[in-house]
């Protein structure tokens, strides 16, 4: 008896419906707190269609919230109204390789790195690229996090480079800055 009044008590509990996964209420509750910043921005892309900022600007939003898809078109067209810009293009390449389109992503760095060989931002993101690639491309992404540190060893990214060098184990080409702010190479006394 006190089994088949358990049974009959679990039965009627919606176990999608406790964890918020129900696809009723909860999801028509759900508000994307980004809905708003990015409607504003449809709106001003719609009423200004050559602004390039305003085109990049909807493509980072909506790529920096998980629509890769919408984004992907979006930035194409800003890369054909300002094809040099790197910033859009590294913008680009960032949201690629956080949707996991990796080739897409490395070909946007590399034609980075093909007009700006010491863009210290590419070489890291490459970098980290290579190292998040199945199965890891080790060897691509210790040369990058190495010249990324060439670059310019005084930077946040030169010190992130710095670490993800040390964390896989391979050389540096900078340890650190000694009191005058001089880097220090490696076997430097």
């Amino acid at each position: 008896m006190v089994c088949s009044i358990v049974i009959a008590g679990i039965a009627t509990i919606s176990f999608d419906g406790l964890f918020g996964d129900d696809g009723g209420d909860n999801a028509q509750n759900y508000q994307d707190p980004n809905k708003d910043v990015i409607s504003q921005q449809q709106t001003i892309v719609a009423q200004n269609p050559d602004d390039v900022q305003s085109v990049a600007l909807l493509a980072n939003l909506l790529g920096n919230t998980g629509r890769l898809k919408e984004a992907i078109p979006l930035y194409e067209r800003a890369l054909n109204m300002r094809p040099d810009d790197i910033g859009i293009r590294l913008d680009f390449a960032r949201a690629l390789a956080d949707g996991n389109l990796r080739a897409d992503a490395e070909k946007q760095f590399q034609e980075i790195l093909s007009r700006d060989p010491d863009n210290q931002q590419a070489r890291y993101y490459l970098a980290e690229l290579y190292r998040g690639w199945v199965p890891a491309r080790t060897d691509e992404a210790i040369a990058q996090y190495q010249r990324a540190v060439e670059i310019d060893p005084s930077t946040y990214i030169a010190q992130q480079s710095q670490h993800q060098l040390e964390a896989l184990g391979a050389a540096t080409p900078v340890a650190s800055p000694n009191a005058n702010g001089t880097p220090i190479t490696e076997g430097t006394p």
